[in-house]
């Protein structure tokens, strides 16, 4: 059997090792801490990348679609002015048939430009 002083001194020691598993403990986790914020920041800068690129993409493409639009409704316009001047230069014998060609260019225009509409308030 150990005397008190004995069992003390042994007891301190294991207290000690202990304490220094904790301090070790504690480093570790810290240093786990600070890694695992390194990779959520690069993970979140990876994502934040390939977000702006898809997202450039998009952009691009709408440029796209919405300037193929523009442009066809400019001609659509452009060629309901030509038939309305022929409406105007037209004699009472066609204009009938001219106002009907009027009409049917601006129904086209008035299509393309509600469907251009739809598109930028979409």
């Amino acid at each position: 059997m150990m005397d008190k002083a004995t069992y003390l001194k042994k007891l301190e020691a294991e207290v000690e090792q202990a304490q220094a598993k904790l301090a070790d403990w504690k480093a570790k986790a810290k240093s786990m801490a600070i890694d695992g914020s390194i990779e959520v920041e690069k993970a979140a800068e990876q994502a934040a990348a390939k977000a702006k690129e898809v997202t450039k993409e998009s952009a691009e493409k709408a440029e796209g679609i919405y300037d193929k639009a523009v442009a066809e409704a400019e001609e659509l316009y452009d060629s309901l002015k030509a038939k309305m001047k022929d409406l105007g230069d037209a004699g009472e014998d066609v204009w009938d048939d001219v106002k009907d060609g009027v009409e049917n260019q601006w129904n086209k225009f008035s299509t393309s430009m509600k469907n251009l509409a739809d598109r930028f308030t979409s």
